[in-house]
């Protein structure tokens, strides 16, 4: 999901593309949202930033073709990334990671109201 908010406060939402095909008032408009949302959803390399600590995240290593989900904290030699709840830290296991992206919101099932 994608909150885009205009120059006047106004947030819309969107949770793809159509979405955005047919909710945006402008062409432009549509190419910003789009750009945003795949933004929103791309790998971060670890050069260009990284996540708040303990934030948990999906990340993609460089010797290693799976992903996993863990953080990035810090420890005694200053930062480190860890895979879930672990104190052991990925460099001291030689894994080493090249980017990360948040994770998606957690599936809740949908309520029907009567």
């Amino acid at each position: 999901m994608l909150v885009m908010i205009d120059e006047n406060g106004v947030a819309d939402v969107y949770d793809d593309t159509y979405d955005i095909a047919i909710h945006c008032e402008s062409e432009e408009d549509q190419k910003e949202a789009e750009l945003a949302l795949k933004n929103a959803r791309r790998w971060i390399p670890v050069a260009e930033r990284l996540p708040e600590l303990g934030e948990y995240v999906l990340i993609s290593f460089s010797n290693f073709s799976i992903p996993a989900i863990g953080r990035y904290d810090e420890d005694e030699e200053g930062g480190a990334w860890f895979i879930g709840d672990e104190t052991e830290s990925l460099v001291s296991q030689d894994m080493f990671v090249s980017a990360w992206m948040p994770l998606p919101e957690p599936y809740r099932a949908e309520v029907e109201e009567n």
